[in-house]
């Protein structure tokens, strides 16, 4: 069994961690598997950003959270403003 690579694994915790302080403050209704229907392209997202700026991660997240809030006018929510790159931490504003 291979590991996941490091960019990977960091983008998986990023994504996951926007996608849950966006639910906690966002206007939505609940989907089953909706959780998977945007952390995905939040991870495709955020890959190629790992290596680059924080800034540049923050500005692919809220491209993809705007993207997927486009597909349903029913979702709409704060955008993330930092990101921890260390522990993939977020601060939305």
């Amino acid at each position: 069994m291979s590991e996941t690579p490091d960019p990977d694994r960091a983008a998986r915790a990023i994504a996951e961690n926007v996608y849950a302080a966006y639910c906690r403050q966002a206007t939505m209704p609940a989907h089953p598997l909706e959780e998977q229907t945007i952390v995905t392209p939040l991870v495709e997202a955020i890959r190629p950003q790992i290596g680059g700026s924080p800034g540049a991660i923050v500005e692919a997240v809220n491209a993809a959270l705007s993207a997927w809030e486009q597909r349903d006018p029913d979702i709409r929510g704060p955008r993330v403003a930092t990101i921890d790159r260390s522990d993939g931490a977020i601060t939305l504003g």
